[in-house]
């Protein structure tokens, strides 16, 4: 089973070098000769200034395969539920309707998504009824499970998201993540604009390159984050059965 994962594509129309970037890697996962079993999209769809889904969504249909999204800090929930609802009726749909909580029982894998939204709270917000619905949902399976977040739930060394973006939630979410780590095979995150991996117990947590801009690496203060001039990308995880494994694809 190919997957394929990309993040923070922060789509907005006026944005036209961020388009051409988010075109040049579907067009690349594309080519992949119907290679591809799923598409992994972990949040920050559109920019916080701009709230048509309708535009990113064609893009994405124009892929050979099917797409499940979270819920990024960019992102609305309500506003995503509402345009999946309406552009894209195959996405699985919420337990609840304030809420991107969802499963994917349609492959060897199961996916479980946790939407992490609150509103003008970069690092977000997971509630204790979602940690309840996690362990349900990891209890209550034989798969092996990969989990998509938004954000990246450890320390990464960068002034900005662990200084700026940290949040409570995250202690909670990566002791459930250690208790169950002979369950899960990947965490699917996104939010610090460049490509990432650490672990939890033996679990891989990657945050994927974002489809448009990639930050500095801030190991101290920046003036600015963003720098354009690296290269966005995105990943491919291999399941075989038994192993995942993973590519990180820079373009």
């Amino acid at each position: 089973m190919n997957i394929f994962h990309i993040s923070d594509l922060h789509f907005n129309s006026d944005d036209p070098r961020g388009i051409a970037n988010l075109s040049n890697i579907l067009n690349c996962i594309n080519s992949y000769k119907n290679s591809g079993d799923l598409l992994l999209v972990s949040g920050d769809i559109i920019n916080r200034d701009f709230h048509d889904y309708q535009p990113v969504f064609q893009m994405l249909d124009t892929l050979n395969m099917p797409y499940l999204c979270a819920t990024g800090n960019h992102d609305v929930s309500e506003a995503l539920i509402s345009a999946l609802a309406r552009f894209c009726p195959h996405h699985p749909k919420p337990l609840l309707p304030n809420k991107l909580d969802y499963i994917c029982d349609d492959f060897p894998l199961k996916i479980i998504t946790l939407d992490s939204f609150k509103a003008n709270v970069p690092g977000g917000e997971i509630s204790n009824s979602q940690f309840e619905f996690l362990i349900r949902e990891l209890e209550n399976t034989d798969k092996p499970i990969i989990i998509m977040i938004h954000q990246f739930t450890l320390n990464a060394g960068l002034f900005f998201f662990d200084k700026q973006n940290s949040a409570p939630w995250y202690q909670t979410f990566n002791q459930i993540i250690h208790r169950y780590q002979n369950k899960i095979k990947l965490v699917a995150c996104g939010h610090l604009h460049n490509s990432l991996i650490s672990h939890i117990g033996t679990v891989p947590v990657i945050a994927s390159f974002s489809a448009n801009w990639q930050a500095h690496l801030d190991f101290s203060p920046l003036p600015e984050l963003k720098n354009p001039s690296r290269p966005v990308g995105f990943y491919l995880h291999r399941f075989d059965g038994k192993n995942l494994i993973s590519f990180a694809m820079a373009l």
